[in-house]
């Protein structure tokens, strides 16, 4: 097993090496899950697996080598300028690409990483020079005020932004990938639009969805359920997603983008469907909360008729993935089990 013995991890304020977070016995059930990816990485096996988070469906089986995994590390490390002795924290889940490409970068950057529980309310987050969350730990860590004093660098992923707007003073981006390409692969300033490739990765698209080619990952001609409007080789515009697509009377509505009216806007929904006899599909927007019919009526004034919801439903708390992903599967069967609480627009 290699060293790594620049790396330091920071755990109750005290500082292990890598051999001693990994003898550190009694750990929590999340610390023991960064044991183990730790383990498992370093260890003299070539692979490590990894599962999908189930957003789109069935969770999947991913197998990456570990040259790609560390190959993806270098990447994020060059983009954001992060060397030995640097600091970063992990707030996401380990067994995640997300949360153990962060270990991967420590332990490839000779980071210091200081290790939190993977919760959605993080109550204190130290100053660091890196940290990557979900939307979801972002919006709680500014509601409660844990990122008062932040000065590095944030990078979400994992979800939609949904109506996180840029903040002034704070370096806030957006990755774009996927377990397949152990993590991102194109990152964009959050006061931008347009995703810009990593070193090494191209982009084509075929009948509009996206395809990456990143060689260095093990990825060539990769297709995604992702439709977007590519600007080139190296950067496009997300538009949605392909298995999301809702296809009402022969018009294609985009969830994602009717969601981002209602998220400027500091609502958080999904926009769904139920099945119609004369249309095949119709809109329906599900709340988080409770929201006046007057409310949401004023809202729909600037969307298009014809993409306008035709029925909403109020919930107290949306369903979310284990990973903090929108569980749009959930959702839809709540809407088929709640056909007498669809209130009509």
């Amino acid at each position: 097993m290699a060293s790594y013995e620049h790396t330091i991890f920071v755990f109750e304020q005290r500082k292990y090496s890598l051999k001693e977070i990994l003898a550190l016995k009694s750990a929590p059930d999340w610390l023991q899950t960064v044991q183990n990816q730790l383990i498992d990485f370093t260890s003299t096996r070539n692979e490590m697996e990894f599962y999908t988070s189930g957003s789109t469906g069935t969770p999947k089986r991913i197998v990456h080598e570990k040259k790609v995994l560390k190959a993806s590390a270098e990447r994020t490390l060059d983009f954001f300028s992060l060397k030995s002795g640097d600091s970063a924290a992990l707030i996401l889940p380990a067994q995640f690409i997300g949360g153990s490409m962060m270990l991967v970068r420590a332990l490839v950057g000779g980071l210091t990483l200081h290790l939190l529980p993977p919760k959605l309310v993080v109550k204190e987050i130290p100053n660091v020079d890196f940290l990557p969350c979900t939307p979801a730990q972002f919006k709680a860590a500014m509601q409660n005020e844990a990122l008062r004093d932040f000065t590095g660098a944030i990078l979400l992923g994992g979800a939609p932004v949904g109506d996180i707007k840029p903040i002034n003073g704070m370096a806030i981006y957006v990755g774009y990938g996927m377990t397949e390409t152990a993590s991102h692969v194109a990152l964009r300033a959050l006061s931008e639009n347009v995703y810009s490739a990593l070193d090494g990765v191209q982009f084509t698209s075929k009948e509009d969805a996206l395809v990456i080619d990143a060689p260095h990952l093990g990825v060539e001609k990769l297709q995604t359920n992702d439709l977007v409007r590519l600007i080139d080789t190296q950067s496009f515009e997300f538009v949605g997603r392909i298995d999301d697509v809702i296809n009402t009377g022969g018009l294609k509505i985009h969830p994602a983008v009717l969601e981002s009216h209602f998220h400027s806007n500091g609502y958080v929904v999904c926009v769904s469907s139920t099945a119609d006899e004369v249309y095949g599909e119709t809109v329906v927007i599900v709340v988080e909360d409770i929201v006046s019919e007057n409310s949401m009526k004023e809202l729909l004034v600037d969307v298009p008729r014809s993409q306008r919801p035709k029925f909403m439903l109020s919930l107290e708390r949306l369903p979310l993935l284990e990973s903090g992903k929108l569980d749009r599967t959930a959702v839809r069967r709540l809407i088929q089990e709640s056909q007498h609480r669809l209130f009509p627009l």
